[in-house]
């Protein structure tokens, strides 16, 4: 199990929009055997401990974690396709887009979101992740398995326990671990292939010609105003565009993510992020909310 653990380690090269500081540990349980034994350790030393998936919907603090920061790798990275019951069961911890093009390649259509959008299936469900054209993670969910950090019992979540809504579901703000999670395959009397791809690569070809092409970002920052616009348009209109805090900036191509143009930090970030909640309200009176996730402010008021 020491293995699996590292000392004071940077959380930087752990989120796609590069920042963060050190944490105390950081570690890689490759089965649940291994994750138990990695939150048995936190919980002895009084530590707190976060999950972290492909760290592309996160804003990690620039001040160093006195915790542990766990990353599911191994056995909760595996897909496994049941054909007879139209079933496809992965770990928390295997990249959605990667299911997406499996499905795919099994030529199931439906579910081309999946194939789009990166992160971790585990973070994909924890914020019903989807396309506003394609679907989301509740029109698939089937059922998870969920393990309690504080009691070490595993626990089955059906569709009906989750709650969707919205970006969010009921395990959004719980400490509790997303271990596995089975979605249940649209119905097909016939299977194509070369279908589900070729929608997956259009909706792909299109997000390039709008996102940023600058790499170091988390992805939208704020979701979408229930019965409104996106939230770029109205950023857009109170002039965020190409706005800059020290090394952040808000993107020219859509104003509704930021970019760490060098050595940005997490308050940098934070800036931009308050000053276009505060120009939308004033202009609009929308109140824009986060989809980024703040770490580990956030997780205060989990339960």
């Amino acid at each position: 199990m020491k293995s699996k653990i590292k000392t004071n380690y940077s959380l930087k090269k752990l989120n796609t929009i590069r920042i963060g500081g050190h944490a105390l540990y950081y570690a890689t349980p490759s089965t649940v055997f291994e994750l138990k034994e990695i939150l048995g350790f936190s919980l002895d030393r009084n530590l707190k401990f976060y999950i972290l998936g492909n760290g592309s919907n996160v804003l990690i603090s620039d001040k160093d974690f006195n915790g542990t920061v766990i990353k599911l790798r191994g056995r909760f990275e595996e897909i496994i396709f049941t054909e007879d019951d139209g079933t496809g069961t992965c770990g928390a911890g295997a990249f959605l887009m990667k299911l997406g093009s499996k499905i795919a390649e099994r030529g199931y259509t439906g579910c081309s979101y999946m194939g789009v959008i990166p992160g971790t299936v585990g973070g994909a469900v924890r914020i019903n992740a989807g396309t506003l054209e394609e679907g989301e993670i509740k029109d698939h969910f089937l059922n998870a398995q969920v393990l309690d950090p504080q009691t070490g019992e595993l626990e089955i979540y059906a569709a009906e326990d989750m709650q969707f809504e919205y970006r969010k579901c009921a395990l959004s703000q719980s400490r509790k671990i997303l271990l596995q999670v089975t979605f249940r395959l649209p119905l097909a009397k016939e299977k194509y292939p070369g279908e589900a791809r070729e929608t997956i690569n259009s909706i792909l070809a299109t997000r390039r010609q709008k996102h940023p092409k600058f790499p170091l970002n988390f992805g939208s920052t704020f979701k979408r105003p229930i019965g409104g616009k996106p939230p770029g348009w109205y950023l857009e209109q109170v002039g965020m565009k190409g706005m800059r805090s020290g090394g952040a900036m808000v993107a020219e191509e859509h104003a509704n993510w930021i970019l760490n143009m060098g050595n940005a930090t997490s308050q940098d970030v934070k800036k931009l992020i308050s000053e276009g909640q505060k120009r939308v309200f004033e202009e609009f009176g929308i109140n824009l909310e986060r989809e980024v996730i703040y770490l580990p402010e956030d997780m205060e008021t989990w339960y």
